[in-house]
């Protein structure tokens, strides 16, 4: 009787083991992005071939370490090195059962990403799946069907479907960056490329200065200015990715700078220079003037449209040097934001409303900071050497891309919110500046 009761009470004992175990492994996905958290490790095996040809286009490893890169960028995952895996892609299962999850407990991984892929001509067809190695269970798998091009952008949908599955927010991979570069010659010209650097496009090909590009809320065309060669004039144009129509909105004498798309798409907030004043103005969809926003004899420019498209972030020098000014559209009332800093520029209002990201000179350096909409004291987020400038925030709110010259050359960084996990996206061999980032893609 004692024995029986023993054993009753030695198994309770590891019933309750049992499921702290399988709490702190629960915890771990609900804490990953909380304060003090550790980066999760996880192992992103290379993808098996299902099926009859050769992996010609290298889809095994070029899908894995798509994957890996956007994790490793998220700064919350510790992707696990690839030299350390047990088993062979190609032999072992994708599939619960069919695999063994000791091989990647015992490298120290608490979550594993496992897939095949099958390609018939040019039909793609790929199925990713993310484990807990630690509880030996699935927590998600999905099936993508697709062009043989379409691989990164697979990868990037996955990567998206993990950070969900970790914070309960997709991730902001599957998008894209407009961004100026004058790799390709001395004129700088607009690019469009995913944050991988793959599938990078030349937006403009004139011989003259393109900057400040920014996207239409639904992904399909860009606004830049660009410095007179086509017109003799500075102007706004308007490119559509789908069709590569090129449409001039506007053009005249004296500044056209910065045209931003409000967030339902209906009209463009910019700087235009009228009868000497630089002030900011509302624009429809084709270039023509709704109203102006700002009277001020001070220069206003740099407008930037709040989530809920009620207010402008914007730079006036109307206190006597460049600050940030937040402005109510309904009844034109504008406050100022920014008191710390004799120099601030270039505002972005986070997706979330809550934050405003913007440049500042500190030191005769210029640094990221971003500060509460309402008003208050401002965070300084980049504190590496050089310049950091121009900051873009991604879709969800959670990253902001930038550029710097720490290195030398400008490049486009990108880091979290707060400032950690800084890692470089670019390296063209030229200067790229003027990042920003485009709504998510279907």
């Amino acid at each position: 009787m004692v024995r029986l009761l023993l054993f009753k009470a030695l198994m309770a004992f590891f019933f309750a083991l049992s499921l702290f175990v399988q709490s702190l492994s629960a915890q771990v996905r609900g804490t990953i992005v909380g304060p003090g958290a550790e980066r999760y490790p996880i192992a992103v095996s290379l993808l098996r071939n299902l099926g009859p040809g050769e992996d010609r286009g290298g889809l095994s490893e070029g899908i894995a370490d798509l994957i890996a890169r956007d994790l490793t960028l998220s700064g919350w995952f510790r992707v696990l090195d690839r030299s350390a895996y047990i088993e062979h892609p190609q032999k072992s299962g994708i599939t619960l059962g069919s695999f063994d999850f000791r091989d990647w407990s015992v490298i120290g991984a608490e979550g594993l990403v496992k897939g095949g892929y099958n390609l018939q001509g040019d039909e793609l067809t790929v199925e990713l799946r993310l484990f807990d190695v630690y509880q030996g269970k699935p927590i998600v798998g999905k099936k993508y069907t697709g062009k043989a091009k379409d691989f990164r952008r697979i990868a990037h949908k996955f990567a998206d479907e993990i950070i969900l599955q970790f914070t309960g927010t997709p991730g902001a991979f599957n998008s894209r960056i407009t961004y100026v570069s004058n790799a390709g010659g001395r004129f700088k010209q607009v690019y469009v490329a995913h944050l991988d650097g793959s599938e990078k496009t030349q937006i403009t090909k004139d011989p003259t200065i393109n900057l400040f590009p920014s996207w239409n809320p639904d992904g399909r065309s860009i606004l830049y200015s660009t410095y007179g060669y086509r017109e003799r004039a500075p102007g706004l144009y308007l490119f559509n990715l789908f069709t590569g129509k090129d449409t001039k909105l506007v053009s005249g004498s004296g500044l056209n700078l910065g045209g931003r798309w409000s967030p339902d798409g209906k009209f463009i907030a910019m700087t235009l220079e009228r009868q000497g004043n630089v002030d900011i103005y509302l624009l429809d969809q084709t270039g023509k003037v709704v109203r102006r926003l700002t009277e001020d004899p001070a220069i206003d420019v740099s407008p930037a449209w709040s989530p809920d498209g009620d207010r402008l972030a914007f730079v006036s020098s109307r206190s006597g040097s460049p600050q940030i000014y937040v402005m109510e559209l309904a009844n034109g009332k504008a406050r100022r934001l920014t008191y710390s800093g004799g120099y601030n520029t270039s505002p972005t209002w986070s997706p979330t409303g809550d934050k405003i990201a913007y440049t500042g000179r500190v030191s005769g350096r210029f640094h990221i900071f971003t500060v509460r909409a309402q008003g208050g004291d401002p965070e300084q987020i980049t504190f590496s050497s050089g310049d950091n400038e121009d900051p873009s925030w991604s879709p969800d709110g959670r990253f902001i891309a930038f550029t710097s010259n720490r290195s030398g050359r400008y490049q486009l960084y990108m880091m979290q919110a707060g400032g950690e996990n800084q890692q470089r996206l670019t390296g063209s061999g030229g200067d790229d500046t003027n990042p920003s980032w485009s709504s998510r893609l279907e």
